[in-house]
This record gives C-alpha cells, structure tokens and sequence, in this order.
C-alpha cells in the first residue's frame, strides 16, 4: 500500500525555517559535525560545510586533515576516531567526498553505537549502510540507490514512487531520492518537492544539501522537517536562478551564495496565506 504522498511547493517553506529570538546565541545553532572528504575530493567537505553554516548552523566541525582548511577560518577541525566523543554535536553528516575506506566504516559504525542524534549518511558512506535509526537519514540518488536496492538506475526511474518507499522499508530511517522531482519518504509519508530543475545537475550540489540539511538539524528541526526544508530550499534557488541565467551556469558554490536571498525572501511571504500540511506539522 502506497503511503500518503504530500507535495511540497515554495509556498510551504516559510514555515518550516528556524525562527531566532533576540537573545539568541551561537549555542543555539548547535553543533553541526561534517565527517567528509578524501584526496581529490575534499572540495565536497567544504562545499557541505558552507551550506551548513549558510543555514544557520552554529559550529560547524571538520576533519583536521580537511586539506586547505586553513583557507577558511569559520570553521573547527578535529580529529575523527572511532575514539571521538560526538555526544556534542546536533547532527553529523558523513561521507560527501569520501571513499568507503576500513576507517570510514569503522567511525560509521562508532556513530551507530554511540550517537543518539541525527545523522546524514551521503555518497560514499551509502555503501555502508545495512540498517539505519529512523532519526537517521540517507540521501542516494537513483544510480546510488539502485546500486543499494541490487537494481538498475532505469528501474528505479521507471517509479520512483515505489523505490523510495522499497528503500525505506528495507533500510528504514528517511529516505531522499534526489532526481526531479525529489522525494523523502519517512515510514508514514512520502513528501514530493516540486521546486527545483535541471540547473542542479552538477557536481558538487548533493554535497550543499547534505550540508544543508545538517544545519537546519543543528537547529532541532525534525529529520522530516530538515530534509523537507532543505530540499524545497535547495530546490527554490535553482527557479530563482533560472529566472535571469541559463540552466547550463549554476555551480554548486553559486547555490551556497544564494542561500541568503533565498531564505529572505521566503522569509518575507505571507505565512498566513500558506499554512504548512498538518501531516508534516507533527513529524
């Protein structure tokens, strides 16, 4: 039996973003830890991290042997071990430009012992993932989850629907299947985004999610909500940029600098005029 399929437009995005008081501080951001990266591949951690902290993450952490990390100062590194207390951190998200190495596997699965928060498993680290916390969240796309689900990519793009909710059956946690139209299916819901185009296929913007959706967990939003949030935000930008430039132009770092406008002006409409689906409101 198909799941209740609730569509997400623009117009329910307002309602979803954090809301900061006066006496907010960094604390209140959280902790956000992005365990990401290898040789050749470390502009995936930095791009995740950027979105994380764009949203509205108070501390963003990286590996210490994030290469160029000295280039950007916003950020705190330490040393990843199966030995790290992650009991601090709001959220964690691994695997954006890594490589499911022995030592990947080994942290993964410290976080599967020890970590009672949300975690986002995404590119390399999917390759670990047998069974995952219905707090936990992975995001394959349709070659990655075909790979997961012993399939093909032209199977799983023939009903999409269907494998999205397979996937969260067979793996549990929530499930985002990036593609157009993305789809997040938790164990009650499937959420359909309707924002977004093909200026996102591009390197590099999977990693901005990811990035994205930690830091709107920092913050103590839901998984749902985060993932809603932050794929119909990363989804708006692209029909904002479309508007002026051309499909083939958007980089993936462009859609961090978009960030803040995007979540202006959203922040600007009339929530009034567009109540957020009760199905979500309580998930």
């Amino acid at each position: 039996m198909m799941p209740t399929v609730i569509r997400i437009s623009k117009k329910n995005l307002p309602a979803l973003l954090p809301k900061r008081t006066k006496t907010v501080h960094k604390q209140n951001g959280g902790k956000c830890l992005i365990i990401a990266g290898s040789p050749g591949l470390w502009g995936a951690s930095i791009l995740c991290a950027k979105a994380a902290y764009r949203v509205g993450a108070g501390y963003v952490y990286l590996p210490e042997k994030t290469k160029d990390l000295i280039l950007h100062p916003d950020f705190v590194s330490m040393k990843i071990s199966v030995k790290t207390n992650f009991e601090p951190f709001a959220a964690i998200a691994i695997g954006p430009g890594s490589i499911a190495t022995s030592d990947l596997r080994k942290v993964y699965e410290s976080l599967l012992k020890k970590f009672k928060g949300p975690v986002i498993v995404d590119a390399g680290a999917l390759k670990l993932i047998k069974k995952i916390p219905e707090y936990w969240i992975m995001t394959p796309h349709e070659a990655e989850l075909a790979r997961l689900l012993n399939s093909t990519a032209d199977k799983i793009r023939a009903d999409r629907f269907q494998a999205v909710q397979l996937a969260q059956k067979t793996f549990g946690g929530i499930v985002i299947l990036k593609g157009p139209h993305t789809l997040i299916a938790n164990s009650k819901n499937i959420f359909e985004i309707t924002t977004g185009n093909k200026a996102l296929a591009k390197a590099g913007t999977g990693d901005v999610l990811c990035g994205m959706i930690a830091g709107f967990l920092s913050q103590g939003l839901s998984p749902t909500k985060a993932c809603v949030l932050g794929c119909g935000l990363h989804g708006y930008i692209a029909d904002e940029w479309v508007k002026k430039n051309d499909y083939l132009s958007l980089m993936a770092s462009e859609v961090i600098d978009l960030i803040p406008q995007a979540i202006f002006k959203l922040r600007k409409s009339q929530l009034k005029k567009y109540p957020l689906s009760a199905n979500l409101t309580h998930s």
